[in-house]
């Protein structure tokens, strides 16, 4: 289970990096807000090399943990942007939809739950 883990979150923290970039393509946001995806994506693919070399998991788990909130902070402030109706058909940046963006991140937030579990459910830390 944790090997599973550790696989997805190299594949995760690929598709975070390039996500991250098309979302932004041409009109960056204000760089806390970008920068974040990409600690995030580099904590995974850290943590699941961890795992994957040295059979420690500790990483992976932090990395996890870390996306999870990530996410669910991204998650429901962009439910709340919604609500409150002060979008167009675009975020305030980036090229994606503001509704198909919250999807996404809906689906990877809960990616990261699933992620975050496995990790903890099959090794010692040490």
């Amino acid at each position: 289970m944790v090997r599973f883990s550790a696989l997805l979150a190299i594949g995760f923290a690929i598709f975070l990096a390039i996500g991250e970039a098309v979302r932004n393509w041409g009109d960056w946001q204000w760089w806390p807000f970008w920068l974040v995806d990409y600690i995030a994506a580099t904590l995974m693919l850290t943590g699941g090399l961890f795992v994957l070399k040295r059979d420690d998991a500790t990483v992976l788990v932090g990395a996890w943990g870390f996306t999870c909130a990530m996410f669910y902070m991204s998650f429901f402030s962009h439910i709340y942007e919604i609500q409150k109706g002060q979008l167009g058909s675009y975020g305030p940046q980036g090229s994606i939809n503001e509704h198909t963006l919250t999807i996404l991140i809906g689906i990877l937030l809960l990616v990261s739950i699933i992620g975050f579990v496995m990790s903890l459910a099959g090794k010692q830390y040490r």
